[in-house]
């Protein structure tokens, strides 16, 4: 069985897609407002905002990084399926 499996890039994969979408958020916003994303240390944006920004960013991340793990998984599962069924032939 190889070291790299679909299991263990997920987590890597999972993070490269979500650095970039959040990158597209931020480049969004700011086309968007003119401004950069708020920050939580901003004390010239409002709470509501800040929070808003945040929960967005949150929400999208968590998406991301479970949609790219259950891929993984079932890519994964079906692989090591296939895997044992042709080693169950094979030894009969």
């Amino acid at each position: 069985m190889s070291a790299l499996t679909a299991r263990t890039i997920a987590p890597l994969a999972a993070m490269g897609a979500t650095w970039a979408v959040r990158r597209g958020l931020a480049s969004a916003y700011a086309q968007r407002t003119g401004h950069v994303p708020p920050q939580a240390d901003d004390t010239e944006v409002s709470l509501s905002s800040v929070l808003l920004w945040a929960v967005t960013t949150a929400a999208i991340s968590v998406t991301i990084e479970v949609v790219i793990t259950r891929y993984a998984a079932r890519y994964s599962d079906a692989h090591e399926l296939a895997s044992y069924q042709s080693e169950n032939i094979v030894t009969g």
